[in-house]
């Protein structure tokens, strides 16, 4: 509650004049093309709005969080310690994720990029795309094999393969992994520190979603009270990148231009880690 509190007050403070009760947010009126390197970026622009949030969250479904290539597991089988992963002391820095950045890994069962682990006894274990609760009952099969009743605790140690950016004008930008809280817009803006109060312009709030030459481009007005609130019911995805422009950028195109390079960059990295996996 105090996170989500600090955000909202953030965001009232950089507002000035806010949008009354009963005004509509309009879309910006130039046309949404980006030319770069003779491509042609056309997103589909789509308004953060009450109705959009409401689409999005009916009838969504438990959220439960679901394991993926690079994450890090503790898997324990009670009353056999010889099981155990080795324990090792995983290397820390002062102001360093560990669970974002790929020089560190905690000690643990790393799932390798084809989405499975090692375990012993049993041999390697596909955990990609499955909760823990799946992942739990699965090991406890194969291993009852070997062991008498197994009683098997899996936890998520470092949260690595599902991530969102955050760019732009907050104190600290950089990446947010999505755990097993679901991760919204005013979450992600408020693990970056909040909004820059000398330069963020909380009126172009952008979340790019999609594949580079047709990104979906949601906007969302956070100058009001009433549009902020949305903020904390819209769910990031994986690989989303959330943007704040500047005070001084009120146009789509000058927005753009400014991270389009960083996201053609992300996206092409995206996209030859697929292929090498494939």
């Amino acid at each position: 509650m105090f996170k989500k509190s600090f955000v909202v007050l953030s965001v009232l403070a950089l507002s000035g004049c806010g949008i009354a009760p009963g005004m509509k947010m309009e879309a910006p009126s130039e046309k949404l093309t980006y030319q770069a390197n003779q491509l042609k970026i056309s997103p589909n622009f789509v308004l953060i709005s009450n109705d959009l949030v409401s689409s999005m969250t009916k009838d969504r479904p438990l959220y439960q969080y679901k394991v993926g290539p690079e994450d890090v597991l503790n898997i324990v089988v009670w009353g056999h310690p010889e099981l155990a992963y080795p324990v090792t002391q995983a290397v820390t820095q002062q102001g360093l994720n560990t669970d974002l950045n790929p020089t560190i890994t905690p000690s643990g069962f790393l799932v390798g990029a084809e989405g499975s682990i090692y375990f012993p006894l049993i041999g390697s274990v596909d955990v990609s795309g499955k909760t823990i609760s799946e992942i739990r009952v699965e090991m406890a099969q194969k291993l009852s094999k070997y062991v008498r009743n197994p009683q098997i605790d899996v936890r998520v140690s470092s949260y690595r393969s599902n991530k969102v950016y955050v760019m732009g004008e907050v104190n600290k930008p950089g990446l947010q992994p999505i755990t097993d809280i679901p991760l919204t817009i005013a979450d992600a803006i408020n693990l970056t520190g909040g909004l820059s109060q000398d330069s963020a312009d909380p009126s172009h709030i952008y979340v790019i979603r999609g594949d580079i030459m047709h990104p979906t481009v949601y906007w969302l007005n956070a100058k009001s009270p009433e549009a902020m609130l949305l903020a904390e019911h819209f769910y990031l995805q994986n690989r989303d990148i959330v943007f704040v422009s500047t005070a001084d950028v009120a146009r789509w195109n000058r927005a753009i231009s400014q991270i389009m390079p960083t996201i053609q960059t992300i996206w092409y990295t995206q996209s030859t880690i697929k292929q090498a996996g494939g």
